[in-house]
């Protein structure tokens, strides 16, 4: 048995499975351009389905607190819509008066755009396995704030190459998002250690794991 995170490696052993091995998912590394953020702003990208499990209004909610300290503060959230979050989610923003841009589901290679023009990742989920989306932030250097649920900690490790807050928490991540801001070299060390890390699982890094199983 094969388990792409080291989640759900344990999942399966907790059920009384032995003979399990972790291989991550993968990553092209080679497509995604490191960029060097000298100066980080509050524009925040958030990058999911809007479905109630991944906490879209959450998002929101940093961005109101935020705002009250740093009024430039803007976020974009990218993805399509699964259960009708999308909707519940615009309509919350507006009802605290709160601007977002939704853009609804985009290309890869045009949410990577986006990616350069926003200096920092927020996931806010209440539960995950190994998002893809955080994946690729860490390869781009954007650095990410992300709630601490589910497979997170096995990709994610607080104030290494990340920063994590309890699930819900928004204030915490408001203020993760802060301490960023008024540190830019330990923002810089973050992205650094995530690029690293993310490095580990470029595909012809992984593909070599598929082959011992598979030989």
């Amino acid at each position: 048995n094969v388990a792409p995170s080291g989640y759900l490696k344990q999942a399966f052993e907790n059920a009384g499975f032995t003979n399990v091995i972790h291989i991550p998912n993968s990553i092209e590394i080679d497509k995604y351009e490191l960029k060097t953020r000298v100066e980080l702003t509050p524009k925040l990208l958030w990058v999911r389905a809007f479905a109630s499990i991944y906490n879209p209004e959450m998002a929101v909610k940093v961005l109101q607190q935020l705002l009250e300290k740093h009024p430039s503060a803007s976020l974009t959230m990218v993805g399509p819509d699964k259960d009708s979050s999308l909707k519940t989610t615009k309509d919350f923003a507006d009802s605290i008066g709160v601007a977002v841009n939704f853009t609804g589901q985009l290309a890869k290679e045009d949410w990577w755009q986006l990616a350069s023009e926003h200096d920092i990742f927020i996931n806010t989920t209440h539960f995950d396995n190994t998002p893809i989306s955080v994946m690729e932030a860490m390869a781009l250097g954007v650095p990410v704030v992300s709630t601490n649920v589910g497979g997170i900690p096995y990709l994610l490790t607080d104030k290494e190459n990340a920063l994590l807050v309890n699930d819900d928490d928004d204030k915490a991540m408001k203020e993760a998002i802060c301490s960023l801001l008024e540190d830019q070299q330990k923002a810089s060390d973050l992205t650094l250690n995530a690029r690293h890390f993310i490095e580990q699982m470029d595909w012809n890094v992984v593909k070599e794991e598929w082959k011992r199983v598979l030989r």
